[in-house]
């Protein structure tokens, strides 16, 4: 029989930033930092979408390398 875990401790973080929820993106794009050019290689993006935005994002990645 399979042991199902009711410890409150295993629940995933969502590492959602603190604040009022109007302000929780500003928060968070203002608080991450930038990827180092020479680290970048380590990085995988992929890209969901398709049309304008998504060959936009797409060919501005492409450029960077």
């Amino acid at each position: 029989m399979a042991k199902t875990n009711t410890n409150t401790e295993s629940r995933l973080d969502a590492k959602v930033p603190a604040g009022p929820i109007a302000e929780k993106w500003d928060n968070h794009r203002f608080s991450i930092r930038l990827v180092n050019p020479a680290n970048k290689r380590k990085y995988r993006i992929i890209v969901v979408g398709t049309g304008l935005a998504g060959g936009s994002a797409a060919a501005t990645l492409g450029e960077l390398g």
